[in-house]
């Protein structure tokens, strides 16, 4: 039997107790997951299961809906990492769920630290239907400018990092960054989500276990920022900031930020996704060297009659959506 509790966001002993021994990825990390609740209005917990030579984490947060809470992961490629035999908590997650009165959850999971084997003793775990595309750090930057898609990508590319000016300094690009990020999601059009304050941004560009690369125009300003994770299991591409006249900069921001990352032994580079699957977005971290890994995702109901009486309430069908839970539609 695996035993099961709950590591709160202010308890940072405990938590990277949980974390201890774990190959997990930097959405697992206390500061970050706690920074990316407070963003959302939410506060964020670590779900722990234990047993006998095993251990598994994933970090939760709670909604309500007409007085029914529903559970999902926050903001960042996390959901359940682990270690030792895991066959029991597919069980011990249920179990917790139903006892703390969950009506339903919804966990998307990091495809790079999910524990072995666990989707084969998981049968709700399903594909999501969206991309990550990852990057091998293993081998060497010539070697991976030679996987870009294109020689010419690939020449365009060298050219631009002989040419840049490239900062270093993080104190000078964390100031960049909080300076340039909202104007970028404002151009963008982005939604709530990626639209922090600056107290929010200021926290961000201080999390331990980042790094910041950015490049210089002629003046000597700096124009683009991006944002890189590290944590044991792989680093992450986290967040960009950039000004109107950076155009051209993006293929050669992000070789910085997986130069940065393999300097500091990060195995791999999850890039992300596009906004939506395929767009231009997918497109170009795949020309970048990205081999496309599917995520897979819970869906689950722990309160059957209850999530079909909040459906009916709603309105809508659960049967006519893949919007989960189909009572948020």
């Amino acid at each position: 039997m695996m035993r099961s509790w709950l590591v709160a966001d202010t308890d940072a002993d405990g938590w990277a107790a949980a974390l201890d021994g774990i190959d997990h990825c930097f959405a697992h990390r206390r500061d970050f997951a706690s920074l990316m609740g407070r963003a959302a209005g939410t506060r964020t917990k670590l779900f722990v299961a234990e047993g006998d030579g095993c251990k598994a984490v994933c970090p939760i947060a709670e909604r309500s809906y007409r007085g029914a809470t529903d559970v999902f992961t926050p903001y960042g490629f996390s959901g359940f990492a682990g270690t030792g035999d895991l066959s029991q908590l597919p069980d011990a997650w249920r179990a917790f769920a139903q006892g703390q009165g969950y009506v339903a959850g919804y966990i998307m999971q990091h495809p790079l630290a999910m524990p072995g084997r666990i989707a084969d003793a998981w049968p709700e775990m399903s594909d999501a239907g969206r991309t990550l595309y990852c990057v091998d750090l293993t081998v060497d930057e010539e070697e991976r400018l030679r996987a870009l898609s294109s020689k010419k990508r690939a020449q365009r590319l060298r050219k631009w990092l002989e040419a840049a000016s490239i900062e270093t300094d993080q104190a000078r690009l964390a100031d960049a960054f909080v300076r340039l990020y909202p104007d970028l999601m404002s151009r963008r059009g982005a939604g709530s989500v990626y639209r922090f304050s600056d107290d929010i941004l200021r926290d961000l560009v201080r999390l331990p276990d980042t790094v910041l690369v950015g490049v210089c125009d002629a003046a000597g300003e700096v124009t683009s920022v991006a944002q890189m994770g590290i944590a044991p299991a792989c680093g992450e591409y986290l967040f960009v900031a950039a000004g109107e006249t950076s155009s051209g900069d993006g293929d050669g921001l992000l070789w910085l930020g997986l130069r940065a990352l393999a300097d500091r032994g990060a195995p791999a580079c999850n890039l992300g996704g596009g906004i939506t699957e395929g767009d231009g977005l997918s497109d170009f971290k795949r020309r970048l060297g990205g081999e496309p890994v599917p995520i897979p995702v819970l869906r689950q109901i722990f309160d059957a009659p209850r999530y079909q009486a909040l459906c009916a309430t709603a309105g809508c069908d659960p049967d006519k959506t893949d919007f989960f839970p189909a009572y948020y539609r």
